[in-house]
């Protein structure tokens, strides 16, 4: 065939099945509904798989059950691998997973997110450890873009064994209720080593991920999985050749002096009811706006992204009085998150301690606490510290502390920075003492305020140079922003 008769052939091909991707396969279909209109490019469409027995009658299919390429979402450069769980199950053979492969290292030379929507039957038995080979080498491809690009995955059905390893790598992880499992052994083979009553339909749901951590969005359809990852794309920081950069929106709409008496109140009442870190946050960023990560697990520390006059910021503060393990592990892996993209932190401390009981001192809440102590005491980003309420022993430690390397640690004057609370600290310090007065309920009560007024009080911490200022609680956003635009100066920073 000659020249001529090539290209009319061709040409007739591409009549005859356009290239791009077809709503008729629910891998290509996914990608079309997250992507800006024909804005995707298919990468390797051609790639048939390898027959390596002749034990199995599966014919080659093109493209190997996965359509790989880039695109743009919201005009943003965004590269994706989307498997098609009709085509054998979704399973991966090497060609298949080389494919998802190259997307990840395109991806990192061109500093883009990488985001994968998975649903597959695992590795494809009959290319045996071939197969194990190109599953490998997604989780170096993984390895090696991580900190680097931002790495998203959406979990849209089946998630099993080594594909479940490549998911838990990502930044952010998505999990549809009713559709999306994520699990290292099946479920079936799971029952049998179970001596409790135990539903397969349990197993790998994103309610038991809540349990684990992984789930960081869990939305109700694939609707509302893609405008989740537009809407967490769109704060995500942009990353150039020299690596990330701090970002500021080209617009601002909000105020950078606004001040907020809702804070001023909440200080007021702060001995009578929980300093809440979420509605600090909402109070002080661009348009009360935070998109908050993993709100169903670990729920005594809250952590999201927002703005302040347009800086990209991430948030981590306090929920609850006492800290779990679940919480303080998930702020210590959004701590790197940040610290590798380059987004200031913003900490809100109102803490206790630890939460008390058995079920903590056996767990992992010794390590844990280590590694989030180890994550902010690491990070070379800018830092800033808001005392909101209590600060109390290795909570305070742990959280963004001026001895962890906090920038700037501001206080609101209701605060208490001490090794114990001031109730706890009196009883030890004053029993002969209290036991000892005619009233020694009246004698507590003042003891307790003695000790809270010259021990535990933010103007002693002041004193000593471990808060940089005292200030009132509805100008947290002007003083911090005024922190972050002077720590900043010696950072790259871009407009979104």
């Amino acid at each position: 065939m000659g020249s001529l008769e090539k290209m009319e052939a061709f040409r007739k091909k591409l009549n005859d099945a356009p290239s791009g991707l077809c709503r008729d396969k629910t891998g290509d279909r996914r990608l079309s509904d997250l992507f800006d209109p024909d804005s995707f490019v298919c990468l390797d469409s051609s790639v048939i798989s390898k027959p390596f027995s002749d034990s199995f009658d599966r014919a080659p299919v093109k493209g190997d059950g996965v359509t790989v390429g880039y695109g743009t979402i919201d005009g943003r450069l965004v590269f994706a691998a989307s498997q098609d769980p009709d085509v054998y199950g979704g399973s991966m053979g090497k060609a298949h997973s080389m494919k998802i492969v190259k997307a990840i290292e395109w991806a990192v030379s061109s500093n883009a997110p990488f985001i994968g929507l998975f649903q597959s039957g695992g590795a494809r038995i009959e290319e045996g450890v071939v197969a194990l080979e190109g599953m490998s080498a997604v989780l170096s491809a993984l390895g090696e873009a991580k900190g680097r690009i931002p790495l998203i995955t959406g979990i849209m059905g089946a998630c099993p064994g080594g594909l479940a390893i490549a998911a838990a790598k990502s930044d952010f992880i998505f999990m549809i209720r009713h559709a999306s499992r994520l699990f290292v052994n099946s479920p079936s083979l799971s029952l049998l080593s179970e001596s409790k009553p135990t539903s397969s339909e349990e197993i790998g749901t994103p309610d038991m991920h809540i349990k684990t951590g992984l789930a960081s969005f869990i939305v109700d359809s694939e609707p509302e999985c893609f405008a989740k990852m537009k809407e967490l794309l769109a704060v995500l920081p942009m990353i150039s050749d020299e690596g990330a950069c701090a970002v500021r929106a080209a617009v601002v709409s909000d105020d950078a002096n606004r001040t907020s008496d809702a804070l001023d109140q909440m200080a007021t009442e702060s001995d009578i009811r929980q300093v809440l870190a979420s509605k600090v946050f909402e109070e002080i960023a661009d348009n009360r706006y935070v998109l908050r990560i993993g709100s169903e697990y670990g729920t005594d520390i809250t952590v999201g992204l927002g703005r302040m006059d347009g800086i990209l910021v991430g948030f981590i503060g306090n929920e609850e009085v006492r800290m779990s393990p679940q919480g303080v592990r998930k702020a210590a892996k959004f701590v790197r998150f940040c610290d590798d993209f380059l987004i200031p932190m913003v900490t809100v401390t109102h803490s206790d301690g630890f939460v008390l009981g058995v079920n903590t001192e056996i767990s992992s809440v010794l390590e844990d606490a280590g590694i989030l102590v180890e994550a902010f005491a690491s990070a070379c980003v800018p830092r800033v510290a808001i005392l909101a309420g209590k600060a109390i022993g290795t909570a305070y430690l742990c959280m963004n502390s001026k001895m962890l390397g906090a920038d700037t640690v501001y206080a609101w004057p209701t605060s208490e920075i001490s090794v114990l609370s001031a109730d706890a600290a009196a009883h030890i310090l004053y029993r002969e003492k209290i036991a000892g007065s005619e009233d020694p309920i009246s004698e507590r009560s003042r003891l307790v305020e003695d000790y809270r007024d010259q021990i535990a009080g933010a103007e002693v911490a002041a004193a000593l140079g471990q808060v940089d200022e005292l200030i009132l609680p509805s100008a947290t956003r002007p003083r911090v922003i005024s922190a972050l635009d002077v720590l900043l100066c010696a950072y790259p920073l871009t407009e979104a």
